[in-house]
């Protein structure tokens, strides 16, 4: 397994491998190389890559990590470039996925573990969901005994308000204007609940902080430099409170939104046959087995338990569907109007960062 984290033309793979080949005394050209563009950390994800590799021994994955909207920008870049390296696109921003297939982008195909795939996870045979995540409460144990856990997000708001010195500049929350996973939670919000922006309106009379990444905030609620994060993606809360037990998970339950990570490959893939592969591992059982049980990522495949299973037993949750439908609040003037008012809202006392 190689990991890069910078860009490298494709046109010098080939005399990268034959150098190396020639140093080792090896044959060169031995291993088919793979190209992972990905929003998904590193560390989530070396476990489904390993187990990749063993099963073909024949590819070599070369993984490189964005954040969600850099990796829709660098694709988008290059959507007409015959020589992008990308084989596979993975994210969480459904929404920029969608947008990315919808531009003509994606090689259609089928694959050999479909019908395991929920009807809202997949998307003309281009896109497909491979995991299965619901967006979480984190909150700092220490700082939250006592209190009675808020059941609703007009709860959470009430919650914020009643208790103004604990929550003064200790909520963190994404900034939506640079996290594509941040902006698709915040517009499902908004479709699901009219009152959503009441809430961000709290938020920021609270003081809210604003992270790009997961891992931020759940570090931060751990040192108890903040006592709550807000819509955090609960494989990675989970994952972390393995290892830092003053973390607390908890899913609010008028509605909770659910992602679900997507693939695809792109037609300009020079590797379309161990691209599917790997696609149609991330599905098999096998590949969900691997995410459920040595990754920090959740299976979109039901039959397979999960350490989030006894978390929502009982609350309702939203799960977005693949579609179309997703490019509304991408649509230019719409977003504009929407980071605008979410903006006024959440920085209202404050200049903009």
């Amino acid at each position: 397994m190689k990991m890069i984290g910078g860009f490298v033309p494709a046109r010098w793979f080939g005399v990268i491998v034959l150098v190396v080949g020639l140093l080792s005394g090896t044959q060169a050209f031995a291993r088919v190389q793979l190209h992972v563009w990905s929003a998904t950390d590193t560390s989530a994800f070396e476990p489904i890559i390993k187990a990749f590799e063993e099963r073909y021994p024949d590819i070599e994955v070369v993984y490189r990590e964005f954040n969600t909207s850099e990796l829709y920008q660098v694709v988008m870049y290059n959507i007409d470039n015959p020589d992008m390296e990308a084989d596979v696109i993975i994210s969480p921003a459904m929404d920029l996925q969608v947008k990315l297939v919808n531009e003509g982008l994606a090689y259609q195909f089928e694959p050999e573990n479909g019908e395991a795939i929920p009807a809202w996870a997949k998307w003309r045979n281009e896109l497909y969901g491979f995991s299965f995540e619901p967006a979480a409460l984190v909150y700092n144990k220490q700082a939250f005994q006592g209190l009675t856990r808020p059941t609703s997000h007009t709860d959470l708001s009430s919650l914020v308000r009643d208790y103004p010195e604990m929550f003064r500049g200790k909520i963190g929350t994404y900034d939506i204007r640079k996290s594509g996973i941040g902006y698709f939670f915040a517009t499902q919000d908004a479709i699901q609940n009219n009152q959503s922006s009441r809430l961000i309106e709290t938020f920021g009379r609270a003081g809210a902080r604003l992270y790009c990444c997961s891992s931020e905030i759940l570090n931060r609620v751990a040192t108890g430099e903040l006592v709550l994060g807000y819509n955090v993606i609960s494989s990675y809360a989970i994952e972390a409170a393995k290892n830092l037990p003053e973390i607390g998970i908890y899913f609010l339950r008028d509605y909770t939104i659910a992602m679900s990570r997507t693939a695809f490959v792109p037609k300009t893939s020079q590797a379309k046959y161990e691209a599917q592969a790997f696609v149609n591992f991330l599905l098999s059982h096998e590949g969900q087995e691997v995410l459920a049980n040595q990754s920090a990522l959740i299976p979109i495949n039901q039959k397979v338990q999960t350490e989030l299973s006894p978390h929502i037993a009982d609350i309702p949750v939203f799960r977005v569907k693949l579609g179309i439908g997703l490019l509304g609040f991408q649509d230019q003037l719409k977003k504009k109007s929407f980071l605008e008012d979410w903006r006024s809202s959440i920085l209202w006392n404050r200049e903009d960062e």
